[in-house]
């Protein structure tokens, strides 16, 4: 009798809570009752919902680029170190890196954070275009939802220390501040700074327009610049004694876009002329262009790199310059993990996807207005099932290295307008507001219930280290072309 009243409890803490918080309510069967730790992660994040709410804010109008989120780090290292988390600043070379951790002992389980905004995409949190008026000096935005992403992973640490204390449990957490995932440079040399050496596994979730386990693979890229160097020379008056490092990069371009006819369908080349000259009358002594070189397998991209190589040189041997190259980034495909996606589909479908209301669903039906083909639903309202295969995203992202270090998981929650394209200012408009908000309390709770499971059943660590080492081994481990001695960029732009 007894023990029915405290499981009576459990389920109406657990309904107002979710209601409170704005997500679904998903009727459990006796045999999936929440055990204590679950019911003290979700009244953490429940009793604190205004605090991220209000951290999400600070973030989301004070956007920073990479490795310049002094700001945004702040916030989130802040937050951990009044919950009684350890904080280690400035990791790997990276001011804006930090490590948090709670606890004690193994098992050790990493949560994986994410605060870098883009460029050019200011956005005020409204269902139409229109540049944000708060710090107007800021063109950036969070076109990825990164500053819920911080918040979301930050909370979901803090409420798993809060479920161990409460249930007595041993293990330790981590928070990890990773920068610069936009341009794919913070996990990589946190990855090679040991920073994931001795970790058990590894949580990391990221903005959508669906509800879901990001069961998946994703493309590998490499961030590479090629800097040409030349002689400037007046270009009218003595053209014939200047050597010009635009035209170089012009060459360049040419040979790069002819070299797309001949890689794999899966591959992807992008640039941008960073530096091209001074002014119209000045042959260009030095010119820089910017590649992301993508591919399904890291193999692949080596070999676009390789023939990258090729035509930078024949670029120099047309224009008589000289090149330097400097490899920024090198980022691996996801490697997916079967028991830690079953684990979070486990927990996503026990909290439910974001509840949304009227309102919420009229502002992202404005946002759709320049969507061709927009959904009929203008947000997303149910869990998808996880797929027997993982699926592939088009995308890249350093979690890729993480993966390949340690068994990683990943969600993904609907938190912006469904069908809205990546890095849109629809995102920026969504994750600044309330829609935004209600995914990332489910993002945060999800992935506490996740750690807290796995932090308490060995089983659970023992599965998802098999098949980590099954996928490992059944595939090329990629090889980094990043220079190990190469020190860590202070700047991408």
């Amino acid at each position: 009798m007894f023990a029915l009243r405290i499981g009576s409890i459990v389920r109406i803490f657990t309904t107002v809570t979710a209601l409170a918080m704005g997500v679904a309510v998903v009727p459990r069967a006796a045999a999936q009752k929440p055990s204590p730790p679950y019911v003290a992660a979700d009244l953490w994040i429940e009793s604190n919902a205004d605090t991220l709410r209000a951290v999400n804010h600070r973030i989301w109008s004070h956007p920073e680029v990479g490795l310049q989120e002094h700001y945004s780090s702040a916030q989130l290292a802040t937050l951990l170190e009044r919950a009684g988390f350890e904080v280690e600043r400035g990791v790997a070379g990276m001011p804006t890196a930090f490590v948090a951790s709670a606890g004690q002992g193994r098992p050790i389980v990493g949560i994986l954070a994410e605060y870098d905004a883009l460029p050019g995409v200011s956005q005020a949190p409204t269902p139409d275009r229109r540049p944000r008026e708060e710090n107007p000096e800021l063109d950036a935005g969070h076109a990825c939802g990164h500053s819920i992403f911080g918040t979301a992973s930050t909370a979901a640490a803090i409420a798993t220390w809060e479920g161990l204390q409460s249930a007595g449990l041993g293990g330790t957490i981590r928070l990890y501040g990773t920068p610069a995932e936009e341009t794919g440079v913070g996990k990589v040399y946190m990855v090679r700074a040991g920073l994931f050496s001795d970790l058990d596994a590894a949580f990391h979730w990221h903005a959508g327009d669906k509800t879901r386990v990001s069961y998946s693979t994703c493309k590998a890229v490499i961030s590479v610049k090629y800097r040409f160097s030349g002689l400037n020379a007046h270009a009218s008056l003595s053209p014939h004694q200047g050597r010009s490092a635009l035209d170089a990069v012009e060459l360049m371009n040419v040979g790069a876009n002819y070299l797309r006819e001949h890689l794999r369908e899966d591959a992807r080349i992008h640039y941008v002329i960073t530096e091209g000259g001074g002014q119209p009358n000045v042959v260009p002594p030095t010119a820089e262009v910017w590649y992301y070189l993508r591919a399904d397998v890291h193999q692949d991209a080596e070999h676009m790199l390789e023939r990258m190589r090729e035509i930078a040189d024949g670029a120099t041997r047309m224009t008589r310059t000289t090149v330097e190259e400097r490899i920024d980034a090198d980022s691996f495909e996801l490697l997916p993990n079967r028991p830690l996606s079953e684990l979070l589909q486990r927990h996503l479908d026990r909290v439910g996807p974001p509840l949304f209301d009227e309102r919420e669903r009229a502002f992202a039906r404005s946002t759709q207005v320049d969507l061709p083909d927009a959904p009929e639903e203008p947000l997303f309202t149910d869990v998808m099932p996880l797929p027997d295969r993982p699926w592939h995203i088009k995308a890249s992202t350093d979690v890729g290295n993480v993966s390949w270090q340690v068994p990683t998981g990943g969600i993904n929650v609907a938190c912006y307008t469904n069908g809205a394209p990546g890095h849109s200012w629809q995102i920026v408009a969504c994750t600044g507001m309330s829609i935004g908000e209600k995914g990332m309390i489910v993002a945060a709770r999800t992935l506490a219930g996740a750690a807290l499971e796995l932090l308490a059943d060995k089983t659970l660590l023992d599965d998802a280290r098999r098949d980590f080492d099954a996928r490992r081994g059944s595939s090329p481990v990629p090889r980094s072309v990043l220079p190990q001695d190469q020190e860590v960029p202070t700047a991408i732009r």
